[in-house]
């Protein structure tokens, strides 16, 4: 009877397996809960890597590639046995593994003979190669659009070239997998659009009908076509990558980096979601990740063993290379060993922040900003500091305005960066026809295209608010209407014990008061610093809480911001808190009169021998 039960309990346990499918159609039955494609792509990825160290380190290429890939299989048994671990929790898992080369074979045999087009990376010999890939926001989860693959020219350059070696004939398109056929389609309108006559496309596999592509009128015919034999759904089932994929440096998805350019990394953390990208459970994503990597450790350890030599970054992928020089600032000739360790030592810190960039690299993109900014200071800079109405003669308006139109024409678009809040400088660019970006609220808050992000939240504002109010009451003050700052027309009767919050902000808190009032909330508000930092001014009857340690480098940090994400930033203004180090690229620049010290002066890339509105007008025209 025990071990009747013991046989009963064992044939309840997921199965897991490795099979090569054999024939052009693979059924998916109910004894199978997910299935994992993958093509054995040893050449195709060690060949690269092996050009590398060989060149580098004088060593035989030959000797050296037949090492690699041996290693390249050992750890390729190693990723199997982590798929099979990581899918085990959806039950009966298979790990389908198929030669890309008899792939290969049977598309050139379904080409009859027909040019062939080739979305493939691997089918590169004898056909005419159109390189696209999907590419995605930082973190993997959320897709950019479908780009030239990096290192490739524009998409229409390509077909256009295709088109004319073609020279009016039928082609073939070969790719390496279809699912639903949505990601292929840019590929197929580019070259319909270059006036190539498409003939059929021919997946190497084929994943459940590709309802679109039939949509289109083409013929679909694949070498491997997978289908399940219930009403299940077979994307739920279903999944495919490349063992490339899963090292660090060979290959991997294709990511929209912060300056505009793309890079590749692997389907693990901290560079990608697993489970975005290769169905992996929530809830193992980061184990996962640790044992691939360790994976990786091993493979780069052993490569080290056998030529006592090191596998270095500048050996691997140029775009990987890419990525972790701009993202992590990390040396080419790094040891590739220390790279794994030093990501599996930070894996959740690494992460978190890879998420944030890609969730602000989204929104960003939503701005459509301009490549190149330059961004002009109001207080001290367009007018006075002491001005009371922000006023700015006629004269002057028309020069500044004939500046920006030659700017605009030299590729440059001006916009606002101050302190002040958003619909007070949205007013302004208005009058002074300035049609560019508008950072307000001393860098918190970004506008273009009537598009706002918020780039420093100021939590519990309510909170401070009522806190402030509170504290004026407590004075015997009475509190008006909100009130806009004086440069811009506002005013308060201080001498009559009124105060006011300061209007449209956002990510901030103004006050205008009395000087006892200013006062009383400087030692309020300096006793519960901990997320925000305070502007207390009894002297200008002004108080305010801004989010971060320092408000005075929230100007800089978001222009910096925007120079890391790829814009050309020039900054003019009249103090200190317009400066920025040069360090990432943001150009400073101010006028006649400055508050700056002689350091910024040294450093400075400009300054006009004019004061206010009048060297605006001399810094663009010079820009």
């Amino acid at each position: 009877m025990a071990k009747n039960h013991m046989k009963e309990q064992l044939e309840l346990l997921p199965k897991t397996g490795i099979k090569w499918p054999k024939g052009n159609k693979v059924e998916i039955g109910q004894s199978v809960d997910f299935v994992y494609i993958m093509r054995k792509d040893g050449k195709f990825t060690i060949s690269p890597i092996a050009q590398k160290m060989s060149t580098d380190y004088q060593l035989d290429p030959t000797i050296l590639a037949q090492s690699l890939l041996e290693e390249y299989d050992s750890f390729f048994a190693k990723l199997a046995d982590i798929f099979k671990w990581g899918y085990s929790s959806k039950g009966n898992f298979e790990l389908h593994l198929f030669d890309p080369d008899k792939l290969d074979d049977e598309v050139r045999l379904k080409s009859d003979g027909d040019p062939i087009v080739s979305l493939d990376p691997l089918i590169n010999q004898g056909v005419h190669e159109f390189g696209i890939s999907r590419s995605y926001y930082l973190g993997g989860i959320k897709e950019f659009e479908q780009v030239a693959r990096p290192g490739y020219n524009t998409l229409s350059a390509q077909s256009n070239n295709i088109a004319t070696n073609v020279n009016g004939q039928q082609v073939v398109v070969a790719e390496d997998d279809i699912f639903s056929g949505g990601s292929v389609i840019t590929s197929l309108n580019a070259l319909l659009k270059s006036g190539v006559k498409i003939k059929k496309v021919i997946p190497g596999i084929q994943i459940g009908n590709p309802k679109k592509l039939s949509d289109m009128g083409l013929s679909i015919d694949p070498v491997v076509e997978y289908k399940t034999t219930d009403e299940s759904d077979i994307f739920s089932k279903l999944d495919l990558g490349d063992p490339r994929d899963y090292v660090l440096g060979a290959s991997g998805l294709v990511i929209k980096l912060p300056n505009g350019g793309f890079g590749r990394v692997p389907y693990i953390l901290p560079f990608v979601s697993s489970t975005e990208r290769a169905s992996i459970p929530a809830e193992i994503e980061k184990e996962f990740a640790l044992k691939v990597l360790q994976a990786n450790f091993d493979f780069f350890s052993a490569i080290q063993s056998r030529f006592t030599k090191p596998m270095l970054l500048k050996h691997m992928d140029n775009n990987f290379q890419a990525y972790m020089h701009q993202l992590y600032g990390i040396d080419l000739n790094t040891d590739m060993r220390q790279i794994t360790t030093c990501l599996m030592e930070n894996i959740d810190v690494l992460w978190e922040v890879t998420k944030k960039q890609g969730k602000f690299q989204e929104e960003l993109q939503t701005l459509n900003l301009p490549k190149s900014i330059v961004f002009l200071d109001v207080n001290g800079t367009l007018f006075l500091d002491d001005s009371t109405d922000g006023y700015i003669n006629e004269e002057d308006i028309f020069l500044l305005k004939k500046a920006i139109i030659e700017a605009k024409e030299k590729g440059l678009t001006v916009g606002l960066c101050s302190d002040s809040p958003l619909p007070q400088l949205i007013e302004l660019a208005k009058k002074l026809k300035i049609e560019g970006p508008i950072l307000a609220e001393n860098g918190n808050i970004l506008y273009n295209a009537n598009q706002t992000l918020e780039l420093n939240v100021l939590p519990d504002i309510d909170l401070y608010k009522a806190q402030i109010s509170e504290l004026a009451s407590g004075l015997g003050l009475q509190k008006t209407d909100d009130c806009i700052a004086p440069e811009f027309g506002g005013s308060i009767n201080i001498k009559n014990s009124q105060w006011s919050f300061g209007s449209n902000r956002k990510s901030s808190v103004a006050v205008f008061g009395a000087a006892k009032l200013i006062e009383e909330l400087g030692l309020h508000f300096t006793s519960h610093q901990q997320i925000f930092s305070i502007d207390c001014s009894p002297e200008y009857n002004y108080f305010a809480i801004h989010p971060g340690e320092n408000y005075k480098l929230n100007k800089a940090r978001a222009l910096n911001t925007l120079s890391f994400y790829g814009h050309n930033i020039v900054m003019v203004g009249n103090s200190m808190s317009d400066w920025v180090e040069p360090d990432h690229g943001v150009i400073c620049t101010f006028v006649k009169d400055s508050r700056i010290d002689s350091n910024t002066v040294n450093k400075a890339g400009y300054i006009s021998d004019k004061p206010v509105i009048k060297g605006v007008i001399d810094i663009l025209e010079k820009i």
